[in-house]
């Protein structure tokens, strides 16, 4: 019995670990949530507002899409961020 529940927790831990993101996605999610934070519309966000995920990967180029909704004042937008070797290349906002 303990052997099968030392297996099931290694498959969860594996899976787990599995599914991180790698150091070049990480820094690019970072670097488009710093680059939301910097627009005036959402400056005075609290960092819960703000969410970012991967969208697509291409060599050196990461599509990140993000997602601000927020109320009191009541903010909702959503975009993406184009990241190229760690800097933001492009910029979309679908808002507006």
């Amino acid at each position: 019995m303990f052997k099968n529940i030392g297996f099931c927790l290694g498959m969860i831990i594996t899976a787990s670990s599995a599914q991180a993101f790698d150091r070049q996605t990480t820094n690019a999610l970072k670097a488009c949530h710093d680059y939301i934070w910097d627009v005036p519309e959402f400056k005075d966000l609290p960092n819960a507002a703000i969410s970012v995920f991967p969208s697509s990967e291409n060599g050196n180029e990461i599509v990140v899409n993000w997602n601000v909704n927020w109320d009191e004042p009541t903010i909702q937008a959503a975009g993406n961020c184009t990241v190229i070797g760690g800097n933001i290349e492009g910029f979309e906002d679908y808002t507006k």
